[in-house]
């Protein structure tokens, strides 16, 4: 394996993000538990299933067939692992991963899962794509959440509109708002259009993020000029606005993830698409992202 196969991940933000979330997959499956549905759990950008405590990369072929637990200094449990071990377990997990060399790692992962190994699905392929044929093909006997954890701006909004669509399914997704602010340049002009449009699914976002001041010139004319009005915070509560027109339920306040220097890396969204779950769904939500 070389180093720059090893999955690298940030600080105590990264562990309150896993803590979230294994919290919500332990509370749904004991929720639906005595259910008739099949419960699925979607992991559609799932790395190795692995994160490395330390920054610096190390070369060890093999590392994860014989990892142990107490090799967990440099080794932590990721989302894939930590939604393997939730109990009551998913009827079904599918991990989907594009890079080939860590669909390797999930394959050992997988073989070190044997009495769930079954029920496990290892998808190489794009994720976007992926999530949305597999909204397409869902039946009303299924239930599923799905975690959408990208590097940075991966996640298309027609992705978010398919797992609404579907009315079955709980969605936490880690948007990239220190990316999303870099790709809303000062210079309007500048702005990458494609991008922005692609992850909030409008052109609404240059009204939202950029006003048009007028003042005099020297000579009296009247001169126009945009300029950038947006931050952190309103960058957030436009995509939190945009959850809501498509789903039944959005939790109000996502958790804000921030560097070691204090500037906002990512913010944690959570939504439901089931009107009658909705209410217990984002309660339990709700409390993981206020307490952990």
């Amino acid at each position: 394996m070389s180093n720059d196969q090893l999955q690298l991940f940030g600080g105590d933000w990264t562990e309150q993000k896993l803590n979230i979330l294994a919290g919500y997959l332990r509370a749904y499956n004991n929720a639906l538990k005595k259910q008739p549905f099949t419960r699925v759990y979607i992991d559609a950008f799932a790395g190795t299933g692995y994160r490395q405590r330390s920054r610096k990369l190390i070369a060890c072929p093999g590392i994860f067939q014989d990892i142990e637990e107490s090799d967990a200094q440099m080794f932590l449990k990721g989302s894939a692992k930590l939604a393997l071990e939730v109990d009551p377990p998913f009827n079904k997990y599918v991990f989907v991963e594009s890079d080939p060399e860590k669909v390797a790692e999930l394959e050992l992962l997988k073989k070190s899962h044997p009495d769930k190994a079954g029920n496990v699905e290892i998808v190489q392929g794009d994720a976007n794509k992926y999530v949305q044929k597999y909204c397409k093909n869902m039946t009303s006997m299924m239930r599923a959440v799905v975690f959408l954890d990208p590097f940075a701006t991966q996640v298309e909004w027609t992705t978010i509109e398919a797992i609404a669509r579907t009315k079955a399914i709980d969605v936490w997704i880690l948007f990239p708002l220190m990316a999303a602010n870099r790709l809303l340049a000062n210079d309007p002009a500048k702005a990458f259009r494609a991008p922005l449009d692609r992850i909030f699914g409008t052109q609404d976002w240059f009204e939202q993020f950029y006003c048009t001041h007028k003042e005099a010139d020297i000579f009296g004319q009247s001169l126009e000029t945009v300029q950038k009005k947006c931050n952190f915070d309103s960058i957030g509560k436009f995509y939190l606005k945009r959850l809501e027109t498509i789903f039944a339920k959005v939790a109000p306040k996502p958790r804000i993830f921030c560097n070691s220097r204090g500037t906002p890396l990512f913010q944690l969204f959570f939504a439901v698409g089931n009107k009658n779950g909705a209410p217990i769904a984002v309660n339990i939500a709700n409390h993981l992202l206020e307490k952990i």
